[in-house]
């Protein structure tokens, strides 16, 4: 099988191995943490030859024996004593067990407790929800499990899947399609490329959220996200959709609201970027931005209007900027807003996201809340700008460049 790696995802995940921290590997179904699961058992087996590996994707018929958590245990117990018997495996050598999709199975916390808790077992679970982690195992195993988010592909990793050069063509066809690894797959056609992302779409909502939390009022749903696709990038609340709907004759309660976005963050469809105070330095309740995983998935939700454009880039760079794993907040200094606030460890920097800077006066509206920050922190203003000019300290990036090297593109 031709596997293409994405590093950044086994980089983060190196320092865990052999360790007894649960590594769980979660994100928005077909963003590709099956292929990242493989990729971690081919690490394994070139740099543990004497492990043995067992690999369970358990959305494959030749699992679908397994139904619950005791399931599993018979499962594994008899293939290492097969093993052992055949002389494949040494008793009291380490195990590795990968567990693809394991919330398929009832019970599950149980069983993964249980070999979390055996010092032969190394264990990683993958799964499409971000409840992966409760219940048993984020009560008893607090502190010993890790979450690893895989996202959608990002611009760079969407060249080499894509086997694309890097021009302005690939990177309109990133902001129209998004980064799904399976749309590498697939004929350049509009209509082939729009009804896979809408099966997806199909998936992530009626299997991830209306099936698992059995919601009654599926168009709810369907309105909220509409909603969250126009408004992308702009600051909003639960009030302020509940409003929106009862304009459209749609009667849901700011907690309802609340309630369905978190169902559709929770499957990994949305994320939420919180809004900071940064005078005050601190998080402002019941106002945030809310982003797609996918800009593909964004797409079928509303389209491709060119009206649309500065909220897809804001979208892209703050994927980027995700995927990197930096924590991302939107800023507020007065009555300026700052598209990003982003930090990791003890680094912190200030992003604005713009289609393009035409004119004085649309640059000093978006370099001009950034040139009035104190402070000796890294600013940038990222657009789609063929020439780029820094201004008064402010750097000024490509989008394109962004997308591809992140702030290594920064001259």
């Amino acid at each position: 099988m031709d596997i293409i790696s994405r590093p950044r995802y086994l980089n983060r995940i190196r320092p865990y191995i052999g360790t007894k921290i649960i590594k769980a590997v979660v994100g928005q179904r077909r963003v590709g943490k099956s292929y990242v699961l493989l990729q971690i058992a081919e690490l394994l087996r070139v740099e543990h030859p004497d492990w043995l590996i067992l690999h369970i994707d358990l959305e494959r018929l030749e699992w679908r024996h397994l139904q619950t958590g005791d399931d599993l245990v018979r499962e594994v117990s008899m293939a290492v004593s097969s093993k052992i018997e055949t002389g494949a495996y040494i008793a009291q050598a380490k195990i590795a067990l990968l567990l693809d999709e394991v919330q398929e199975l009832k019970g599950y916390e149980t069983a993964v407790r249980g070999f979390a808790a055996d010092e032969h077992f190394d264990v990683y679970i993958s799964g499409s929800n971000a409840d992966l982690l409760s219940g048993d195992i984020a009560t008893l195993f607090a502190g010993r499990a890790v979450r690893i988010e895989v996202h959608s592909l990002t611009y760079d990793e969407f060249l080499v899947f894509n086997k694309l050069k890097d021009n302005d063509a690939s990177l309109g066809r990133f902001l129209r399609y998004g980064g799904l690894p399976f749309i590498a797959n697939l004929p350049n056609d509009d209509l082939v490329l729009s009804e896979y992302l809408a099966a997806v779409l199909d998936s992530v909502v009626l299997k991830d959220v209306v099936q698992r939390h059995g919601i009654r009022s599926p168009a709810l749903l369907e309105r909220i996200l509409e909603f969250t696709a126009d408004n992308v990038g702009s600051p909003t609340s639960a009030r302020n959709i509940s409003n929106y709907l009862k304009n459209i004759r749609v009667d849901a309660s700011p907690q309802s609201v609340l309630d369905y976005l978190g169902y559709l963050m929770r499957a990994f469809a949305l994320i939420r970027c919180p809004t900071m105070d940064i005078t005050g330095k601190k998080i402002l309740e019941g106002v945030s931005k809310y982003y797609f995983e996918d800009l593909g998935l964004r797409s079928v939700v509303r389209g491709n209007r060119d009206a649309d454009i500065g909220k897809i880039v804001e979208n892209a760079v703050f994927g980027r900027l995700a995927a990197d794993g930096w924590t991302v907040s939107s800023g507020r200094v007065g009555d300026r807003e700052i598209d990003f606030v982003v930090e990791r460890g003890e680094d912190c920097r200030f992003i604005q996201a713009a289609y393009l800077i035409p004119d004085s006066s649309t640059r000093d509206r978006e370099f001009g809340g950034l040139v009035s920050l104190r402070g000796g922190w890294p600013r940038y203003v990222i657009s789609m700008d063929p020439l780029v000019q820094d201004w008064q300290g402010v750097h000024h990036l490509k989008l394109r460049d962004f997308l591809r090297d992140g702030f290594e593109s920064v001259r």
